[in-house]
This record gives C-alpha cells, sequence and structure tokens, in this order.
C-alpha cells in the first residue's frame, strides 16, 4: 500500500519539479504528474474552475510536449528517488470532453488521451487517468454513454500495457456505482478499470457501498473527504473534516485485498501552509492504515 498525491494539490504558480520536490519532502511514495493543455489561458470550464485548476499548465507534460521534455521529466522523477503513481488531467473532462458530439472536439480529445497514453509509457507508469467527458443539456444520456464506452475501448486497444482508470467526478453521468461497473464490465477489456474518487462518490451515496460493487475493478483511490451540509463543489475538504466514515471505508478497501496507490487529492490546492496541510493529509492516512492493520510502504 503506497501513499501518493496529486499534483494539482500544489498551487498553478509551482513548477511542476518544485511539486515533485515537496511531495518528496512532505514524505509522500509516489505522485500522480498532470497532463494539461498547451495554453495556460483556458476558458472557463465551469466546476474545474470552481476548483482552481482549469489554468494549470505543466511545462514538460503537456498536449504540446516532446518525447525529450518528457523525458527530462522522467529524470527528475528518477533525481527525487519518488515514484510516479497515474498521469492525470482534466483535459478530457471539460477542456475537450471525451463524450462530446462535436467530432472536432472529440478528435482533439482523443489526440490528447492517445498522447498522454504515449507520454506514461515514456515515464514507465502503468495507468493513465480517463475522465469519460461530461453530460450537457444537449445531450442524450444513453447516446453520451455509449460514445464514451467506444471511445475508451479505443483507447484501450491503443496502449494495452497501460491500465485505464476511468473517475467517478461530478460531470453529469454514472452517479450510481451498479451504472458504472456496467460501464466498465460493457467495454470489456482487462486494462479498463476504475480511478474511485472516495470524496466525490459521498455526495451520491457512501463510498464503501461503491467500494463493494466495484470490487476487482478498483486500480487507484483518490483520497480527500466532502461535507455534506455545503452539498455543492466547495464542500470538499482535508480527511476527517468531511463526513466519510474513513475508518470504514479503509476497512472495505482491505477487504477488497486492494494494494495499490492511495493518492491524496485536495482541490483546490490550500491558500497557506500548503505543506503542511498535505503533510497532515500523509499522516492521517498513515494512522488509519495502521489502525486498520495496513502498514504503509
Amino acid at each position: 500500500m503506497y501513499i501518493g498525491v496529486n499534483q494539482f494539490c500544489f498551487p498553478s504558480s509551482y513548477d511542476v519539479e518544485e511539486a515533485i520536490n515537496s511531495a518528496k519532502k512532505i514524505g509522500f511514495d509516489s505522485i500522480e504528474l498532470c497532463f494539461t493543455n498547451s495554453n495556460i489561458m483556458n476558458k472557463s470550464t465551469g466546476v474545474t474552475d470552481s476548483l482552481n485548476i482549469s489554468n494549470y499548465y505543466n511545462r514538460l507534460l503537456n498536449v504540446d510536449s516532446t518525447d525529450k521534455e518528457v523525458k527530462l521529466l522522467g529524470s527528475i522523477v528518477k533525481d527525487n528517488g519518488i515514484s510516479i503513481s497515474s498521469i492525470g488531467g482534466i483535459v478530457s473532462f471539460s477542456i475537450y470532453p471525451l463524450n462530446s458530439n462535436v467530432i472536432e472536439i472529440a478528435d482533439k480529445s482523443m489526440d490528447a488521451m492517445r498522447k498522454m497514453l504515449d507520454f506514461a509509457q515514456l515515464l514507465e507508469t502503468d495507468t493513465v487517468l480517463i475522465i469519460p467527458g461530461m453530460l450537457t443539456e444537449d445531450m442524450d444520456y444513453e447516446t453520451s454513454y455509449r460514445l464514451a464506452q467506444k471511445r475508451v475501448a479505443k483507447l484501450a486497444e491503443y496502449a494495452p500495457n497501460i491500465k485505464l482508470a476511468i473517475e467517478n467526478v461530478w460531470n453529469g453521468m454514472l452517479y450510481s456505482p451498479l451504472e458504472f461497473r456496467n460501464f466498465i464490465d460493457e467495454i470489456g477489456y482487462d486494462n479498463v478499470g476504475v480511478y474511485f474518487d472516495i470524496g466525490n462518490a459521498r455526495r451520491f451515496g457512501w463510498p464503501e457501498q461503491w467500494i463493494r460493487t466495484l470490487e476487482g475493478r478498483i486500480f487507484k483511490y483518490h483520497c480527500k473527504d466532502y461535507r455534506l451540509s455545503v452539498d455543492n463543489i466547495f464542500g470538499f475538504t482535508n480527511l476527517l473534516d468531511g463526513d466519510i466514515n474513513w475508518p470504514s471505508v479503509i476497512s472495505t478497501i482491505r477487504e477488497t485485498g486492494f494494494d495499490g496507490d492511495l493518492v491524496v487529492e485536495l482541490i483546490p490546492p490550500a491558500s497557506h501552509m500548503i505543506e503542511s496541510t498535505l503533510f497532515y493529509a500523509l499522516t492521517t492516512l498513515k494512522e488509519l492504515l495502521k489502525n486498520n492493520n495496513l502498514e504503509g510502504k
């Protein structure tokens, strides 16, 4: 069991090298690097604006990065003695939605995701996070669902040695654990599974129930808490400060036999005492694992 941190936990003012250095200094085992758009002046994208990540830019891992830049990033990671848990980002979510019914947008999304998969192989990481788009009022639900499945399947064929971890996000679709399980199973590829976000699920039910329903399909976990009384995007908070029953969640994870990465994802990033905030999350997870007879690394 490893404990990692998502790059979005560090403000956009942090260069990727600074974020990697900080993650190692805090004591994380791994980091989830974020693949971004090339233009730091992205248009407003709604929910991600509220999370303060819309304009995030990774100078060494973006849609216009070269292999040379990505290899340099890999060297920085290795020199710091930290591993890459996965590559994520919001390109297929709010920038170029993967389920778009506009062919030009869908093509840009697929091209970006293929590039992300290529970069994952260069960085020698086995998992990429894929967000299957965003549902809007003018779209047909079932059509959107099938388009997302079809495109994920093409990506799975493109990179059979990379795990495609589909994240449960607030995108207007896949808000039931049963539907999410069916979405994965109907695609029918062993390298397609789930990147389960514990905090994202709490607004729609109990994460423990999702974990049991998705058993055997979860590749990674995002860890943050959520306050039900807020009932909107501003309800995300640090571990133990919300309404998630963390001892029960960790116990359920143990019951499924999971032994991969738990990745801290506190967004929006802290405005002050960033490293102290993340250190609290790290030590909290370690204590929860210890109390459930699960040690960290």
